[in-house]
């Protein structure tokens, strides 16, 4: 079977237009009316090929193509719905379009899978209103709790998140969240097509990666404590200095980084003190970190050796610190079945390609928590840049995504492979 380039072009234009910016970009957020168009147009067109489409209690929209043996768990493929704001064309967008190409190239071809496939567009990946980032695929997988949804707020507007999903409608009901969880052994596999948001693919002139793995995540942040006084008064011996112990800890992540893994990232993200007057020297400090990593033993000792760090900058400096933990998500590998698979496909049809890893987030993080997950990687133009208006990705390298995904998909409905 092949894909229609110019049908998936066209859809992908079609959908991802939509919430379209006049001054570039494009502003679809999670509970919105340009959010409910996309999901009303994105059913209209799953439904012209018979697909089954349902809204779960969160706003996850999913469509499936039946297969014929429903004894056989069905295999999930996708990715997210909304943007960031002035974001791109194809950040998310992609995953959706290729899935959705990949099951209008099986209706036209006849083609009835064994296993049923369904098409997922998971909600508030970005967080661009609500935050808490890759929110629709934490929700099922079990990481929300009922509690959430009242507590989380629109950043600009202080609507909650569950007064949204009221208004929104199409099947939205946080007071039945638990309907949306998945269990362990409801689905066979996950696959996320998805742009890299980068140019590794681009400098070294690939157009497909299948994904060796996503790397893990620690955000957290560092509070230090001292003694207030003044900049002019104290001696420099005498000084419990919150800040100097702050900006030491936040040269710290840059080296543990530059000398963990290969390609560890270490950021400090920004440092806030108080009183922060230039005269007066501060008493509190807080260092926010973001730590990412694909190999689970460095990835733990990048917390571990900056945490022993703090302790030496505190006790020479006459200080105390606490810990907040804002997110942990360890490293997610790729299933090393479907990875053969994929590569495979994409040798045979000449795809130019290369493995390598995702340092940003994605839904398939968190679904690979419950099943064998893989991800295929599409190379960024315009020097790789993503979440704004110049994002892009060739025609090219979308077809051969949702080619590689078509082979995938048909394979694995078909066959019943161990992964």
């Amino acid at each position: 079977m092949q894909v229609n380039g110019e049908r998936l072009i066209k859809h992908l234009k079609q959908i991802g237009s939509i919430g379209a910016h006049p001054d570039g970009g494009h502003c679809r957020f999670s509970w919105t009316p340009a959010y409910k168009q996309a999901c009303v147009e994105l059913t209209e067109l799953m439904e012209s090929i018979g697909m089954k489409v349902h809204m779960d209690a969160v706003g996850n929209l999913y469509g499936r193509m039946e297969g014929s043996d429903p004894s056989l768990k069905p295999i999930l493929t996708g990715s997210h719905l909304d943007t960031k704001p002035y974001g791109g064309l194809y950040d998310g967008n992609t995953g959706i379009q290729a899935g959705l190409e990949a099951l209008f190239a099986m209706h036209d071809a006849g083609f009835k899978p064994r296993r049923s496939i369904d098409l997922v567009c998971f909600i508030n990946e970005e967080a661009s209103e609500f935050l808490g980032g890759c929110f629709g695929s934490r929700a099922i997988t079990g990481q929300i709790d009922s509690g959430y949804f009242k507590r989380c707020v629109d950043r600009h507007t202080g609507q909650t998140m569950y007064d949204a999903m009221k208004e929104f409608g199409m099947g939205c009901d946080p007071d039945h969240y638990e309907t949306c969880i998945l269990k362990p052994d409801q689905y066979y596999c996950f696959i996320e097509t998805h742009i890299e948001q980068g140019r590794h693919l681009l400098d070294d002139n690939k157009s497909i990666s299948i994904l060796d793995g996503i790397a893990g995540i620690k955000e957290f942040y560092i509070t230090i404590k001292g003694e207030r006084a003044h900049a002019g008064g104290m001696a420099m011996s005498d000084r419990h200095d919150a800040m100097a112990a702050a900006v030491n800890i936040a040269a710290e992540v840059e080296r543990l980084a530059i000398n963990g893994g290969v390609a560890s990232r270490g950021t400090c993200a920004y440092i806030t003190s108080f009183p922060a007057e230039i005269s007066i020297i501060s008493d509190t400090a807080t260092v926010a970190v973001d730590f990412r990593e694909i190999d689970g033993d460095i990835f733990e000792s990048l917390e571990r050796d900056l945490i022993a760090y703090t302790e030496e900058q505190c006790k020479k400096r006459g200080l105390t610190y606490s810990v907040k933990m804002d997110l942990n998500a360890r490293p997610a590998i790729c299933n090393k079945t479907l990875k053969e698979i994929m590569q495979g496909y994409a040798d045979a049809r000449n795809i130019p390609n290369e493995p390598m890893v995702s340092y940003p987030a994605h839904d398939a993080h968190h679904l690979s928590r419950l099943y064998p997950m893989a991800m295929i990687f599409l190379r960024s133009s315009n020097g790789g840049v993503s979440h704004c208006p110049e994002e892009y990705t060739l025609d090219e390298d979308e077809i051969n995504g949702a080619q590689v995904l078509l082979d995938t998909l048909e394979k694995l409905s078909m066959e019943d492979i161990a992964l």
